[in-house]
């Protein structure tokens, strides 16, 4: 059996302590992670995917799987991994030109999803609760993840 390279051991480890830190943050702020008013705090290291690339948008992506086991939607929620990823994708695409850009499509992508699970799920009106979610994906999102973008970018 082949040894892996250090740099395949050092995406492994970072996938999995992102998807950890996501996941936990997730859990331990369910009051605001889930629901039609929510700041998924959590959202904020979506800022370290256009520095750290493919081990951060899998990494989150397993957190918001592992995060959702907790939602009130039950596991109709944890389909929400599979656009998250497509998000992260376009995060990463749009790194070279503006990370504002892709942090906000990442919002308006998961709001339009979240929303629309939430008018399937409990049948709440998909244009209010769409417009609720981008207010508090958003400053999760291009808000704290901006900062964390910023913050990372200095240190590294």
């Amino acid at each position: 059996m082949q040894k892996p390279t250090p740099s395949k051991t050092r995406a492994v480890v970072e996938t999995a302590i992102i998807a950890a830190a996501y996941a936990a943050l997730t859990i331990s702020l369910a009051p605001v992670s889930f629901g039609l008013i929510q700041i998924r705090v959590a959202n904020a290291l979506i800022g370290i995917v256009p520095l750290v690339g493919m081990p951060a948008a899998v990494g989150i992506s397993l957190g918001v799987f592992i995060g959702n086991l907790a939602s009130p939607l039950g596991p109709l929620d944890l389909l929400s991994a599979i656009p998250t990823f497509i998000s992260l994708l376009i995060v990463m695409k749009l790194r070279g030109r503006s990370v504002i850009a892709g942090l906000a499509c990442y919002t308006v992508i998961i709001s339009a999803w979240v929303g629309a699970l939430l008018n399937y799920a409990l049948g709440l009106p998909f244009l209010i609760t769409f417009a609720y979610l981008i207010v508090g994906v958003g400053i999760a999102t291009v808000g704290l993840g901006y900062l964390v973008y910023q913050s990372m970018k200095k240190v590294g």
